[in-house]
């Protein structure tokens, strides 16, 4: 009775060809480089749309400062060689603003402060998920067809 063995039976095995040995290879190394596209592509574009969002922000800000100014009666000064008016003055920041005239700086202090949903940051992100997701199948694919082609001229026993 305790030579009873359970009923299963054992599993054939079956070699694989060097085709299907290059095409299962390269689709290896394509899933693997398709990943590591996609792991930097979304860093990256995570990283390019926070950065438009604080570009954004410190423009705001830059502009309520000037408009802050400007409504306390400041008159801010050419700048030297060039007719735009200088805003780096106070405290302000006018890099944002150099070539804007005095009202469309008011206007847009004026609106809104911006926010990463209403900003270009929701669309960077968008468009920057998407081109990744096409590198990565694509990268995947091209591994795939590299195997593939490899396995067309590999010769099978």
């Amino acid at each position: 009775m305790t030579d009873l063995q359970p009923h299963r039976q054992p599993r054939p095995t079956a070699p694989l060809s060097a085709g299907a040995r290059f095409i299962r290879g390269f689709t290896r190394i394509g899933a693997v480089v398709a990943v590591l596209v996609a792991l930097i592509g979304v860093a990256t574009t995570v990283v390019i749309a926070y950065d438009r969002h604080n570009s954004a922000e410190t423009s705001y800000q830059s502009a309520k400062c000037i408009a802050s100014l400007a409504r306390l009666g400041y008159q801010f000064k050419k700048k030297e060689y060039s007719n735009a008016l200088d805003y780096s003055v106070e405290g302000c920041s006018g890099y944002y603003h150099s070539y804007t005239p005095l009202n469309e700086v008011i206007a847009i202090a004026a609106k809104p402060a911006p926010t990463f949903v209403t900003g270009d940051a929701p669309s960077i992100l968008g468009w920057g998920l998407v081109i990744t997701g096409l590198i990565a199948i694509v990268a995947y694919l091209a591994f795939w067809a590299i195997g593939w082609l490899c396995a067309g001229f590999t010769r099978d026993a």
